[in-house]
């Protein structure tokens, strides 16, 4: 099978992962700005010598903060970062009061955040919607047939690994 199948299917494999992690976000009413959910993008690259490929997620940096929650009695966020965003910038969204953003930072530094999990979960998802259009269908797409095969499994920083 040519490679430039593989990165075809890898790329229509990454759109509905993406998707799902945009559903997943808004069910959790985790789209304050929408900001997150504008940023997913996945790419997908070469690697192991050419042997195999990776899928990799790319979002906004508080993604890891949505993904993986903050430990209570930790560092709170920033009421504004370098780049403008922070707690203030969501309490203006949400439309509560300016004058809440340090009280809320300090009070998710104290009591944490719970995860989302939304990486995790999504593959899953993606995963049953491929098992499941396979029953419906009684034929699979090639799609889906060459990403169940090719499929080796996610690693320590999140990305998808194919070979």
């Amino acid at each position: 099978m040519p490679k430039d199948k593989l990165q075809i299917a890898l790329k229509v494999f990454g759109n509905e992962y993406v998707e799902a992690m945009a559903s997943i976000l808004s069910k959790a009413d985790k789209i304050a700005s929408g900001d997150l959910i504008k940023s997913l993008k996945t790419r997908v690259f070469k690697t192991g010598f050419g042997t195999s490929y990776t899928l990799k997620v790319i979002a906004a940096t508080y993604l890891k903060y949505v993904e993986s929650g903050r430990r209570p009695n930790s560092t709170p966020p920033p009421v504004v970062d370098k780049n403008g965003n922070g707690i203030l910038k969501w309490t203006r969204q949400k439309g509560i009061p300016e004058g809440a953003a340090f009280p809320i930072a300090k009070s998710i530094g104290e009591k944490g955040i719970k995860p989302l999990d939304v990486i995790d979960k999504a593959f899953s998802d993606v995963q049953k919607s491929i098992e499941y259009r396979r029953l419906e269908d009684g034929v699979s797409d090639w799609v889906d047939d060459l990403i169940t095969d090719k499929l080796k499994g996610m690693s320590k920083n999140r990305n998808i690994t194919f070979k």
